[in-house]
């Protein structure tokens, strides 16, 4: 039936067309049609392929490109902007463990949608969720993270966070210099329960399917936060499902030093257990030696370098011409919106340029071309949609970003590619498309009232901030000068490899 919107076809016609294709495809006056979300036609406009069916678009003037897709993120955060100034990541933790605890599904729902909305209207069609629930994993909270960001229309690998430590057993601090009121509460902790946080990932991944925008996939935290038992759990989980997984690895020094300096390293022991494989991610991979780059190609991981956030807390450098000298596929990611903006133009932007200050030899600099065809195609593989998204050509899903190429910034215009990541911030998204769905229209959100979902962010904000406990607080402050004195003596240790840079 003409009617039947499975069979109705969709035409963008007109504009600048860059595929990121195989053959790097550009085309002048482009068009790009699609059916049941999917790409059916990438190519000249013609209207020979017309028919009186077909809804057409014009995007005369637009440049049109693949959707972007942020490959780390945490939702929640988005309900924590602006708390995060100069604390490193052990401190901020503190906060994070105070502050951003115990959210209901509601508040869940609502942090995922914004997060969701900040990135489409940048021009990200796809997302990795590194999902936090504290004090564990639940049912409803997931299905809650996963309502927020299907009803705005994003598409979304939920990698959900898990550990089993108490947090001041993952950090290599001198339990003498903690209150003993301190150690007595992080004693009374409860053991979060593995076996209940697997047999929430069983139901979810069991409904996984290849069509489906949204994916759940295991997201156990770094190893220094887990149990041997936990380890092994994550392994056999891995081996039945092959779900992929997607975790912080090796981010700072002080997580660096918690591995067993006369035994594997965190990745070669992840790699021994089971755990990762082509489908899985690490995150940050800073304080990487050579045997943890070797183990991670030995797995053919994909990495995800989130500048932003390795230079707000002050975590380090990512060596990331070495792992691309390594042959391993580099994504990029924002990190939490706590950290900075979710914008990856800017993320991609800042990580470009942080390479060309790890290595003399300016002729290894990746250029434009190279930095956007990594954040494309490895951030598909790292979602688990290889060759299926960060791209437009026949047969990939219809994710689809139209920018205005008009105003100061893209005036004149040079070379298309250089524009995109030297000059673009997304401020000129026009519209959006995920899955065939238009999800941005004219720089305003399809699916829902943005005014009261940020109406509604704010109370929950306002609410959360008066109910955090004095004695929370208390907490944090009374433990700072031992963790500054970790952190300190930490950079201090003669390690083997530097990540952080001292002028002379």
């Amino acid at each position: 039936m003409a009617n039947d919107k499975e069979n109705e076809v969709i035409c963008l016609r007109g504009g600048t067309v860059m595929t990121f294709d195989d053959e790097d495809r550009v085309f002048e006056n482009g068009e790009i049609r699609i059916c049941g979300g999917e790409i059916i036609y990438v190519g000249p406009s013609s209207l020979d392929k017309s028919s009186d069916d077909d809804t057409v678009i014009d995007q005369t003037g637009r440049l049109i490109i693949p959707g972007l897709i942020n490959a780390h993120t945490h939702s929640y955060s988005s309900l924590l902007k602006g708390t995060v100034e100069r604390d490193p990541l052990d401190l901020y933790m503190l906060s994070i463990i105070a502050t951003g605890s115990a959210m209901s599904p509601r508040e869940i729902e609502v942090a995922a949608s914004l997060d969701a909305v900040s990135m489409l209207l940048t021009g990200v069609t796809g997302v990795i969720d590194h999902y936090s629930e504290r004090p564990a994993l639940s049912g409803d909270g997931l299905k809650a993270v996963r309502r927020g960001f299907e009803r705005v229309g994003i598409r979304a690998t939920i990698a959900t966070m898990f550990a089993d430590k108490p947090y001041i057993d993952t950090i290599p601090i001198n339990r003498e210099t903690v209150p003993q009121e301190i150690l007595d509460r992080y004693a009374a902790q409860p053991v979060p329960d593995a076996a209940e946080y697997f047999a929430i990932m069983e139901q979810a991944v069991a409904m996984n399917s290849a069509d489906s925008p949204t994916r759940v996939i295991l997201g156990v935290d770094g190893p220094q936060r887990c149990s041997d038992e936990l380890i092994e759990m994550t392994g056999d989980f891995q081996r039945r499902h092959h779900c992929g997984l997607h975790t912080h690895m090796l981010e700072t020094k002080t997580q660096a030093v918690m591995a067993d300096r006369k035994g594997p390293g965190f990745v070669r022991r992840m790699l021994e257990a089971g755990i990762i494989d082509e489908k899985s991610s690490l995150v940050h991979f800073i304080w990487a030696d050579d045997d943890d780059i070797a183990a991670a190609r030995e797995g053919g991981v994909t990495v995800i370098h989130c500048p932003a956030s390795n230079l707000m807390l002050g975590a380090g450098l990512s060596p990331v011409l070495r792992l691309r000298d390594a042959g391993i596929p580099v994504a990029f990611g924002t990190d939490g919106s706590n950290c900075g903006p979710p914008s990856l133009f800017e993320t991609m932007r800042m990580g470009c340029y942080l390479m060309r200050l790890t290595d003399p030899d300016f002729e290894k600099w990746p250029d434009a071309p190279e930095v956007l065809r990594s954040a494309y195609r490895s951030g598909s593989r790292a979602m688990g949609w290889n060759e299926k998204t960060g791209v437009l050509k026949n047969g990939a899903r219809a994710d689809v970003v139209s920018l205005d190429q008009g105003g100061h910034w893209h005036s004149p215009m040079g070379d298309l590619k250089r524009h995109l990541l030297h000059y673009e911030n997304g401020s000129s998204v026009s519209d959006v498309w995920v899955d065939g769905m238009q999800v941005v229209k004219n720089k305003e959100i399809t699916a829902l009232d943005l005014d009261g979902l940020l109406s509604e962010a704010q109370d929950i904000v306002l609410r959360r901030r008066d109910m955090v406990p004095a004695k929370a607080m208390e907490a944090i402050e009374s433990q700072y000068p031992a963790f500054r004195n970790m952190i300190l003596e930490t950079l201090k240790d003669g390690f083997g490899i530097e990540r952080r840079v001292t002028l002379n």
